[in-house]
């Protein structure tokens, strides 16, 4: 898959996560779904509950902080088998213009299903997990940081 494929599923992706679009979200994921925070242990999302459950608290999150855009640059993509690569990429979290997060890597695990290109596995920062699921905030300089 070329990277201008991927940035085209990371479009949607965002617009589902911002605009609270779990249909769209479904669309791009694979199930089950891994999610490997680096540092900490890695958890599975089974079901489409669970898929569902992981999502609302990642769009409550996005919203009370006031995320507007999510960019993923694509830094480069690995081929794993012809119906398998891993993407890249450094993530931007913005609200406006001004970023909350400083970026980091991101590695996304792609599968080729018949409905085409889907994300079977997430790999990112333990404090950007932890974020997303509301159980860490962002600092005044713009790192992830444990809730108290």
């Amino acid at each position: 898959m070329p990277a201008a494929r991927f940035s085209d599923i990371g479009d949607r992706l965002t617009k589902a996560l911002i605009d609270g679009d779990f249909a769209l979200y479904r669309a791009v994921m694979d199930l089950p779904l891994r999610v490997a925070p680096r540092d900490d242990a890695a958890y599975v999302l089974e079901t489409e509950a669970a898929l569902r459950e992981d999502f609302d608290l990642y769009h409550a999150t996005i919203t009370n902080h006031g995320v507007t855009d999510i960019f993923r640059q694509v830094l480069y993509v690995e081929d794993l088998a012809a119906d398998r690569q891993r993407m890249v990429c450094l993530t931007h979290i913005l609200a406006r213009a001004h970023r909350l997060v400083d970026p980091f890597e991101t590695r996304m695990t792609m599968v080729l299903r018949a409905e085409g290109w889907r994300i079977s596995e997430i790999e990112s920062s333990e404090g950007h997990i932890k974020w997303t699921l509301g159980r860490a905030a962002i600092s005044p300089g713009g790192q992830f940081e444990p809730k108290p």
